[in-house]
């Protein structure tokens, strides 16, 4: 029975090689029988850069109590590793550019990039960086991370609602889409806020956010 290991072993590793030599971005599913007999899988795990010409970053706020309002940033980078069959060895790491935000409104958007609410001079970007994630199953996630906006860093989670690789252009590609809310009061962000009730006034306190992404092999 050693023997057999060492052969599938040696398949494993052959196999491996070749797909390094098709493409580095490529998850190869090596299956090695161990003494026992049985078939395990291994996986290695892929990594994508973010497309920023494909990738959303949309959030919503309340707006005068009654409407909600929703932005956007333009300007995202990072990167996501993503295993398959390992799901908690999987990762991602996001960096958004504060100073691209759009609204619709250049006056808005020089309003929300000075001291009242972004201070993009001193805090040009907002971070992400994942802890955890874990397979919640029927093609749910929740990835837990620290969140980083204006210097302030807090622990949340976000719930990954849709996971999906393939191939575009002969590219292998990933599309994840993310949701989480903060407070933004937990970062400082005060102006037109209601203490007495934040969730009524001229903003609300509470932010959701959704981030639409998509990744190329590398």
């Amino acid at each position: 029975m050693k023997r057999t290991l060492k052969a599938s072993l040696a398949a494993a590793v052959l196999i491996g090689a070749g797909s390094v030599l098709v493409g580095m971005n490529r998850t190869t599913d090596l299956e090695v029988t161990s003494e026992a007999g049985t078939v395990e899988t291994a996986s290695v795990t892929r990594l994508y850069e973010i497309d920023p010409t494909h990738t959303n970053v949309i959030f919503k706020i309340r707006h005068g109590s009654v409407s909600n309002f929703y932005g956007r940033f333009n300007d995202t980078q990072g990167t996501i590793q993503f295993d398959k069959n390992n799901f908690e060895k999987s990762s991602m790491e996001l960096t958004v550019q504060i100073s691209s935000i759009d609204t619709n409104s250049r006056t808005r958007d020089g309003h929300l990039k000075g001291a009242d609410f972004f201070n993009v001079r001193q805090y040009g970007e907002a971070t992400f960086t994942s802890t955890s994630m874990t397979d919640d199953g029927d093609g749910e996630y929740t990835v837990t991370g620290e969140f980083t906006l204006q210097g302030k860093t807090v622990t949340l989670d976000a719930q990954l609602i849709d996971v999906r690789e393939g191939k575009f252009n002969d590219f292998d590609v990933i599309g994840v889409e993310a949701r989480f809310t903060i407070k933004r009061s937990d970062f400082g962000i005060t102006k037109y806020l209601n203490t007495r009730n934040p969730n009524r006034g001229p903003l609300g306190d509470e932010v959701e956010i959704i981030v639409a992404i998509e990744a190329v092999g590398k």
